[in-house]
């Protein structure tokens, strides 16, 4: 069974070959490893494809990553450039805007990333048969982001901004309908498109009005 978001990820082209630093190298065989997973899912990924791809000898690989499953970790975690946690202990700023902030980036770094979507799309078809792989997926994606969004919950109910509300216990709550927009592209694709800007906007105001305080 085949695993793509996108034609551009079934025709991704193998990285070129050539002498790089040790830092450029792992990033060549991530790339690669993604690509693989993308276009074949996790079961028929071979490192020996893998490397391939990256224009390297399989024994290559072997020098960055015991085995195939600390390749999908790793390329789990190079999903994401900026974790939408480390923000939290440096925002300056409100609650409300901290939330807006972290939310916009959601959108951004996650929900518009067709990498993540091809991931996701890995996930739902393999996760059952290698539960290993969600398990991976939570503690380098969504356990960090749901931690953050406890820490905002709290922040903003000390500070008088938000209520409390049993939406701290399932910050879940927060981010579904992000989730749900990646899950929509996942299956309507293009033929019914989401306007994300607008769908955003729609998410921010719904979590929003349920969080802040009732104002006399």
């Amino acid at each position: 069974m085949k695993v793509t978001d996108s034609a551009r990820l079934k025709t991704a082209k193998p990285v070129p070959r050539g002498r790089k630093p040790k830092a450029h190298r792992q990033e060549q065989i991530l790339v690669a490893g993604f690509q693989e997973f993308a276009a074949h899912g996790y079961a028929a990924a071979r490192l020996d494809d893998v490397a391939k791809r990256a224009g390297i000898a399989k024994g290559t690989i072997y020098l960055y990553f015991k085995d195939k499953e600390r390749l999908f970790r790793a390329v789990v975690r190079s999903l994401i450039q900026k974790r939408l946690d480390a923000i939290v202990g440096t925002f300056s700023g409100s609650a409300e805007k901290l939330l807006r902030e972290m939310l916009s980036r959601m959108y951004t770094l996650v929900v518009r990333n067709e990498r993540v979507r091809a991931i996701v799309r890995l996930l739902v078809a393999e996760s059952g048969k290698f539960p290993q792989l969600s398990d991976i997926y939570h503690q380098e994606i969504i356990g960090p982001g749901l931690k953050a969004l406890r820490q905002v919950a709290k922040r903003g109910i000390a500070s008088g901004e938000f209520r409390k509300t049993k939406a701290l216990k399932f910050p879940q709550m927060l981010v579904a309908p992000g989730v749900l927009a990646i899950v929509w592209t996942l299956i309507f694709g293009e033929r019914h498109r989401l306007d994300l800007d607008a769908y955003m906007k729609a998410h921010l105001e719904f979590v929003l009005g349920s969080l802040q305080k009732k104002r006399i």
